[in-house]
């Protein structure tokens, strides 16, 4: 099988057809990756450099990372990958790569490594919430990655990079190829680089120059011989360079070419600011001052939510500080996930995995004495079983989970009043913020009943 192969503009190869096997489609996928072009897009280029790549526009890929972290939390996973795995123009490798140890990379190691935690964050936070949401995170996932097949498919050949933009051989940078000034033909001063073009206008025929006339004005009645042999002959003239073979004699007067336009330099880089690195290493400080203070003291209120919520208010400071500065647009990567982990974590609370409280229990009470005010459980399938109990007095009762189903079941005339809540789930209660007295009416003692969950499934019913 023979496959048309064509250069990459950073000295790899790309083929044509895809029509290897699927391993190597794979190696084809990743070695003609798309670069990031930060000069042409926002946060580190990446939905630019994609959309260069495969020929769209880099608002559709835009707009798909953020359709993807909204719908499961994958997009700023993906995002986070292509900003460490995908390189620079002028880098040997990528960021990931250059960490390490197999390359050159413009970015700094700080910033790699706080972009892995980053990314670490994310992914931990992508399992839970694609789950919670019926797994849209792996959905959105597989449907990122599966565009991107699509798009090798639809354009496996690399385009070369915009005009302007460094271009790589195997990494490394290629400067401008630049030619000497050239003079101008024999006997002519040097005149530099004129203002030549294709446009400029040949004489229509060409004209011998004269011979001068003797001071007497009368031309000679016979030729005189030269005496010295070196001044009798004359050089020819020698082409110009832009007619090696001297087709076009009458026209070698006229200047030389122009030369090309040179490349802009490249404007000088910046210096590279720790202001960034300062402020996640105060944010990490002060999450662990104060879980510090949590461990020794034991205080309650310290919930994985506050401490949280502690560092992801020297992050806003430090955001607030850059904007004037315009400074740490880092701090976004790291603030958004973490915004993210406080508003889960202050939703779902402090998790208590005690084992009574993980998995499947059912409580059945069977007089007002055993009967509990209240019955909790953290994550599976609780039920509390009330059919054998003889309600001879108003009693409140209250089922608290988090995730998992909870489940109340009355006998049939028990007087009952419900309120049922749940943040990420369905409810199915009778009686649900009114006395419900089944088939015997309403006389009676009544059982105020309040069930509460996070997420999951609310059911209280007769049986």
């Amino acid at each position: 099988m023979v496959r048309r192969v064509a250069d990459r503009d950073d000295g790899c190869m790309s083929t044509e057809g895809t029509t290897g096997s699927f391993s190597d489609q794979l190696h084809d996928l990743w070695r003609t990756r798309p670069i990031r072009l930060p000069a042409h897009g926002h946060i580190a280029g990446v939905a630019a450099g994609i959309g260069h790549r495969y020929g769209i526009d880099p608002v559709l890929v835009r707009v798909a990372f953020v359709v993807s972290t909204i719908f499961g939390g994958a997009g700023i996973v993906l995002y986070l990958a292509c900003w460490l795995l995908l390189s620079k123009p002028g880098d040997q490798v990528s960021p990931a790569e250059s960490l390490l140890g197999r390359g050159q990379s413009s970015q700094s190691g700080t910033k790699t490594v706080v972009l892995l935690v980053a990314l670490a964050i994310a992914a931990s936070t992508l399992g839970p919430i694609g789950v919670g949401m019926g797994g849209s995170g792996l959905i959105s996932f597989a449907l990122m990655l599966g565009g991107l097949w699509l798009l090798y498919q639809r354009r496996p050949i690399p385009p070369a990079l915009p005009a302007g933009v460094p271009q790589t051989v195997a990494g490394f940078p290629v400067t401008p190829f630049q030619t000497a000034p050239t003079a101008a033909y024999p006997g002519q001063p040097y005149t530099g680089y004129s203002a030549y073009t294709p446009y400029t206008r040949l004489p229509d025929h060409y004209e011998p120059e004269s011979e001068p006339a003797s001071e007497s004005g009368a031309a000679p009645d016979r030729p005189t011989v030269p005496t010295d042999p070196v001044a009798a002959t004359s050089p020819e003239p020698t082409p110009p360079a832009w007619d090696p073979l001297g087709v076009a004699p009458f026209a070698w007067d006229l200047p030389e070419p122009a030369r090309a336009p040179e490349l802009p330099a490249e404007l000088p880089r910046k210096p590279r600011s720790r202001f960034t690195s300062v402020v996640l290493g105060l944010a990490v400080l002060a999450a662990a001052a104060a879980t510090g203070v949590w461990a020794a003291t034991g205080a309650e209120w310290l919930t994985p939510a506050r401490i949280g919520g502690v560092a992801l208010a020297v992050i806003g400071a430090g955001l607030l500080v850059g904007a004037f500065l315009r400074r740490g647009y880092g701090l976004l990567v790291v603030g958004f996930p973490l915004a993210g982990f406080v508003i889960l974590s202050s939703i779902i609370g402090p998790l208590n995995w005690d084992g009574s409280k993980v998995g499947q229990h059912t409580w059945t009470p069977r007089s007002m004495g055993e009967l509990t005010a209240v019955y909790e459980g953290t994550a599976g399938d609780f039920t509390v079983d009330l059919r054998q109990l003889d309600l001879t007095e108003n009693r409140e009762m209250r089922l608290d989970g988090t995730f998992g189903n909870y489940t109340v079941i009355v006998p049939e005339n028990m007087n009952v009043r419900t309120d049922c809540s749940v943040v990420g789930g369905t409810t199915d209660c009778i009686g649900d913020g009114f006395v419900d007295g089944g088939a015997d009416g309403t006389s009676g003692p009544v059982l105020d009943l309040k069930v509460d969950n996070k997420f999951g499934e609310v059911r209280v019913y007769r049986g």
